[in-house]
């Protein structure tokens, strides 16, 4: 198992909508990340900037089915409104922060 975290940015004046969309994530949104594989998933913001940490044992995988994945296609393009730097799960634009200190 990896840790990763990832950067993303909300556009000016659509943080409150970003939170409320999460607030109402759908299951099936949900239901795919977990079949992926992916753990312990979360998002942080301060300000605009949001920072997701997951924990999965095969990123590649597991990135290539949550972007086949016709839910999560929905799911982005529905989010892709609000966001300045978005998910880039469909086109592999990931922006992946290199873990520099950790403590269990």
């Amino acid at each position: 198992m990896a840790r990763y975290a990832t950067f993303m940015q909300v556009k000016p004046g659509r943080e409150a909508e970003y939170v409320e969309r999460h607030l109402n994530c759908w299951p099936a949104i949900i239901e795919g990340i977990q079949k992926a594989g992916i753990r312990n998933y979360s998002i942080f913001m301060h300000g605009r900037d949001l920072f997701s940490t997951f924990e999965v044992d095969d990123l590649e995988a597991a990135m290539a089915q949550v972007a086949a994945d016709p839910v999560n296609q929905r799911w982005q393009v529905y989010m892709a409104p609000l966001m300045d730097v978005g998910s880039g799960i469909k086109d592999g634009s990931t922006a992946y922060l290199a873990e520099v200190f950790h403590v269990d």
